[in-house]
């Protein structure tokens, strides 16, 4: 199951190597141990709201079901009442997943791997140079993907935030283009802008994600596309095998 996104949050949630931790100020390098990677056999239930520019759908995730059969819509009553893209969306959502089909590079999973769970590949994203803020927060450099030019072409026009809930734990990471860019000579990213949120929720190993939104704007080959989405996670459920 796989629900598309930006492409350009893509690049950010594929970091691959691990930071030097033990520098960073110990409230935040204690929450950054508290992710927990969830079995590929584990089970989760939750609603989900997408919101992408003007409109939006609600939807029941039942991970017990086969795949492409995991998705419930809740509202509208009926497919055929979704504008285009939530309609593409709804669609790709329930159409069983295909290892080879080579879209791994701009979907974003939900559901499996670690699921909702604050994991250890979150905390790589925090990758360096943190420094506490006047407000209690932290700046940092986000991590991208080695392996990606175009994450290359990206890192160094990057900034990041986080925060930290009063229990310790990571309750919000930004990471955003603080200035319009040109990543390569035939295109300019406006707006660049990913926020994720999480909670701990009594019972469930780590915190969870309650919602992700990204923001994009980029000019390209004479045209100009610009996409707000914006994913809330409720009612969610977790059952380990």
């Amino acid at each position: 199951m796989r629900i598309i996104a930006a492409a350009a949050a893509a690049l950010i949630v594929s970091a691959a190597s691990y930071s030097d931790t033990s520098t960073y100020p110990q409230p935040l390098a204690d929450a950054l141990t508290l992710g927990y990677d969830a079995p590929d056999d584990a089970v989760w239930r939750f609603t989900m709201r997408v919101s992408m520019n003007d409109d939006a759908m609600e939807l029941r995730f039942d991970g017990a079901q086969a795949d492409g059969e995991e998705w419930t819509l809740i509202s509208p009553a009926s497919p055929d009442s979704l504008s285009g893209e939530l309609a593409d969306m709804w669609v790709d959502m329930n159409t069983p997943d295909d290892d080879d089909d080579g879209d791994e590079g701009r979907s974003i999973s939900v559901g499996s791997g670690g699921g909702l769970f604050f994991t250890s590949e979150t905390a790589r994203m925090i990758a360096g140079n943190v420094e506490r803020t006047s407000g209690g927060g932290y700046t940092f450099s986000p991590d991208l993907d080695p392996e990606s030019d175009e994450a290359d072409a990206m890192a160094e026009h990057l900034s990041g935030e986080l925060s930290l809930a009063s229990a310790g734990h990571v309750d919000r990471i930004r990471i955003f283009a603080p200035s319009s860019f040109k990543p390569n000579p035939a295109a300019r990213v406006h707006e660049f802008e990913m926020v994720m949120d999480f909670q701990r929720f009594e019972g469930l190993p780590a915190p969870v994600m309650t919602s992700m939104s990204t923001v994009v704007d980029v000019s390209a080959l004479f045209q100009r596309q610009q996409q707000s989405v914006r994913f809330d996670f409720s009612d969610v459920e977790y059952v380990e095998p």
